[in-house]
């Protein structure tokens, strides 16, 4: 006897477990978020403009994606529908041709209708529209919460600490207002034990002191609530600006690692900063883990298919050179991270003699489009199997491959069947995939956009490093966290093709099938969104 269907999640309990998704540390990449928010997309094209406007960019093609991707967000955000006319003439103004058409006085009236957009936005959201699409909502309200400066790990424990007490988004809204107004940037201390070569300055230097041993044992006992017992040898004191202390140690983190890029430079040997993988914050009871962040990249094909170790010349020598490059993107340096990522891509997707560099996001954004739906539906299939005991189970139980379960999956949901899912990240995506299923031409172009433009940020934040030498971008710290996964999935899926196909299959003839199948998909000879690169 099939089992009885559990009940569909209310919208705001699918809001709330998309924000989970987008706040959580190890989301897989098809629920990760990949956007930045409407004001960071404001300051963003600022930041483009006075690059035309200081000489620093050649032509305006950076600045006229990001004034794209803006207008196209601000019409329907919610927090900034009252100025959205003012906002979107202003960007329409600066979409010109040259860099010297750039306006000084252009741009000082979009930033102050920015710095207003941001003091008002959350405050906006508390009169939004109740039939808001889950994703946009979810999207666009972690976006804000991201690029305003909380760590994720804090929005995470923020919102299950709140959850019980919220009904619906005006709620939700209201009390991340609260929470932003409660929690402005201020100083913290971090104590970073480490060991580190050279001398180190007697005093403190800047917003870093270096502490030895009997030093750092005085603050510890001095700034930290509990008693620390674990032994180090001193370390590095750091003094930064952040809104929580996850956000601290980062920001203590990065500190390190530019040290770090100083020590290994300094004399021809290979001595470095080593960490004991731990921090503490002034005040803070809790002890943090300073180690490198969690890499967000996964090209598991090497891995399913046990060729991490294999060099019998089962992948072709480009490809391996754009998997040491991607390797960078874990690298605790911003701009060694995005140089890597980009470098992988280029590396595989543009021609000899291609001037158009860009195209090499466009074409792994087909990749990883055509990649989405048999993603989402594999751990759907999974989770079906184990809260239910129907026929559909054990068709799935019987089935030969993956490919064979998804299909099996898909043609459930296609004829308006429901799975057996109790989580509502499960649900969420379990929506998505219907609506791409009965309509994938739209649906899937719509996701696809998304791609390009969070893999285009990564080509101009590459450019704005390469070219003017500069980390000051407003979008890095963004782009590193909405991009890296994408990158992942396209040369996840390359390597995953080359591996079955004994190298035969081009990364550039692979992204022209996706590019074919997307334009394809959902008319006459379209094949199924499960099967685009098949």
């Amino acid at each position: 006897m099939d089992a009885p269907q559990a009940p569909s999640p209310a919208y705001f309990d699918l809001v709330c477990s998309r924000l989970r998704d987008f706040f959580a540390d190890r989301a897989p990449w098809h629920r990760r978020l990949w956007s930045i928010g409407i004001v960071l997309g404001l300051q963003e094209a600022l930041e483009y403009a006075d690059d035309c406007m200081a000489g620093r960019a050649s032509n305006t093609e950076g600045l006229k994606f990001v004034v794209g991707t803006a207008r196209r967000v601000v019409d329907r955000d919610p927090g900034v529908a009252h100025m959205a006319s003012e906002i979107d003439g202003l960007l329409g103004r600066l979409e010109v041709k040259s860099p010297k058409d750039v306006s000084r006085g252009l741009c000082d009236e979009l930033g102050h209708l920015a710095h207003r957009a941001r003091d008002d936005y959350l405050n906006q959201w508390v009169n939004a529209p109740a039939d808001l699409p889950v994703e946009f909502a979810a999207r666009a309200i972690a976006s804000h919460l991201l690029d305003m400066g909380f760590s994720s790990t804090h929005l995470h424990r923020w919102l299950q600490g709140n959850r019980s007490s919220l009904t619906a988004l005006p709620e939700l809204a209201e009390e991340a207002a609260g929470m932003v107004a409660e929690m402005r940037p201020r100083e913290f201390g971090v104590f970073v034990p480490c060991s580190a070569p050279y001398a180190k300055p007697s005093e403190p230097s800047g917003s870093v002191t270096w502490m030895d041993g009997r030093a750092a044992a005085e603050w510890l006992r001095a700034n930290v609530p509990e008693a620390e017992s674990r032994r180090h040898g001193g370390g590095l004191l750091v003094a930064v600006e952040q809104r929580d202390p996850w956000a601290a140690v980062d920001a203590a983190r990065s500190v390190v690692a530019r040290s770090d890029a100083r020590a290994r430079v300094a004399r021809l040997n290979d001595e470095s900063i080593r960490m004991d993988g731990w921090a503490r914050v002034a005040g803070n009871q809790r002890s943090f883990d300073v180690s490198h962040q969690i890499s967000h990249v996964e090209i598991g094909s090497l891995d399913r298919q046990a060729s991490v170790y294999r060099f019998d010349g089962s992948l072709p020598t480009a490809t391996d050179d754009a998997l040491e490059l991607a390797s960078y993107m874990q690298s605790p340096s911003a701009g060694a991270a995005i140089i890597g990522g980009w470098s992988a891509i280029e590396g595989l997707l543009i021609r000899p003699g291609e001037g158009q560099y860009y195209l090499a996001a466009d074409r792994l954004a087909a990749l990883v489009t055509c990649s989405l739906p048999r993603a989402e539906l594999t751990p759907l299939a999974h989770r079906h199997m184990r809260a239910a005991d129907d026929t559909l189970t054990r068709s799935l139980e019987a089935a030969e491959s993956n490919y064979a379960r998804v299909k099996l999956v898909a043609s459930h949901l296609s004829s308006g069947g429901q799975l057996a899912l109790t989580h509502g990240s499960d649900v969420a995506a379990q929506n998505r995939i219907v609506a791409i299923l009965r309509n994938p031409s739209d649906e899937l172009q719509r996701i696809r956009l998304y791609v390009t433009e969070s893999l285009r940020r990564l080509y101009n934040q590459r450019n704005l490093i390469a070219h003017s030498g500069s980390f000051r971008s407003a979008a890095l710290s963004a782009t590193t966290r909405t991009s890296f996964s994408l990158v992942g999935a396209g040369l996840d899926r390359i390597v995953h093709a080359q591996l079955q196909a004994d190298q035969s299959a081009s990364p550039t003839e692979l992204a022209a099938q996706a590019d074919v199948e997307l334009r394809m998909v959902g008319g006459p000879g379209g094949r199924s969104p499960i099967a685009l690169l098949d």
